[in-house]
């Protein structure tokens, strides 16, 4: 925050805050820059502002007129990362993708989504940070996904940040399952990647076939999935002359067991299809 700034700085700095387009961004962008205290102690500040108001103007000059930014899901799921300003959803994006991100102490150094992808195991989960701004149009994004983590910021008020985050969720009609994460605190990689797995509600599914190892790349399937499922994605022809399938893994109690379409499968269960 700049040292001994005016009243009318901080009131364009809310009209950022609030500012729906583009267009009125950057022209708030411009209004704090030119009432900054130009001094030392605010070169850091005035460095942010114009570097985020040239990505700005960046965009706007895109051919469309809007974002230059396209979305495309990819990978067996997509996560969205949704916080207040500066909660630190950047930090935790490349702590669990490893993309390479501008991270700042600032607020709204992210202006469009940042991608990267998860590896868990053998899979390949979308992770994608949502822009504090809260624009419809990246909202969408988040209304489209699989699943949500809110991160709240561990250094703020924890209650506010909760209901503020429900209330722009329920705004936007995002009413898919979520789990909440304490930015700007030491977490558990791992643990997370487990929950994040666990929580997108998928199961992996693998193929073989007669004195042959499993396939190494899994079929990615909804859990409670069965074998008719199985058989669909494989091809459907199969299913016109299927007899019945074996099955290790979990689900069953002995190895190999002999079950039929209807038959719901568990994570890593192994099918061997007999028709």
């Amino acid at each position: 925050m700049p040292v001994n700034a005016s009243i009318e700085y901080y009131k364009a700095e809310e009209d950022y805050k609030s500012a729906k387009t583009r267009e009125e961004k950057i022209r708030c962008l411009e209004e704090m820059i030119r009432l900054l205290p130009k001094h030392k102690s605010s070169e850091h500040v005035l460095a942010e502002l114009k570097k985020r108001l040239a990505k700005l103007k960046s965009q706007k000059e895109a051919k469309t007129g809007r974002s230059a930014f396209t979305f495309k899901k990819e990978g067996v799921g997509t996560v969205c990362l949704i916080g207040m300003p500066n909660s630190g959803k950047s930090t935790l994006l490349k702590k669990i993708t490893g993309v390479d991100i501008e991270i700042s102490d600032y607020p709204y150094t992210t202006t469009k989504p940042e991608i990267g992808m998860l590896k868990f195991e053998d899979v390949r989960i979308q992770i994608v940070e949502i822009p504090s701004t809260f624009d419809s149009e990246w909202m969408s994004i988040a209304h489209n996904s699989d699943l949500v983590i809110r991160v709240i910021d561990g250094n703020e008020n924890l209650t506010s940040q909760r209901v503020e985050i429900s209330e722009i969720l329920k705004k936007n009609r995002i009413k898919i399952k979520t789990i909440k994460i304490i930015g700007k605190r030491p977490v558990d990689i791992e643990k997370l990647k487990m929950e994040i797995w666990k929580n997108l509600g998928r199961i992996r599914v693998y193929t073989k076939t007669q004195n042959k190892p499993p396939e190494k790349t899994p079929i990615v399937l909804k859990r409670g999935s069965t074998i008719y499922d199985v058989v669909k994605q494989v091809h459907k022809e199969f299913l016109k002359h299927f007899r019945f399938a074996r099955i290790w893994g979990k689900s069953v109690k002995f190895p190999g067991a002999t079950v039929g379409l209807d038959y719901k499968l568990e994570d890593k269960d192994i099918v061997q299809i007999f028709s």
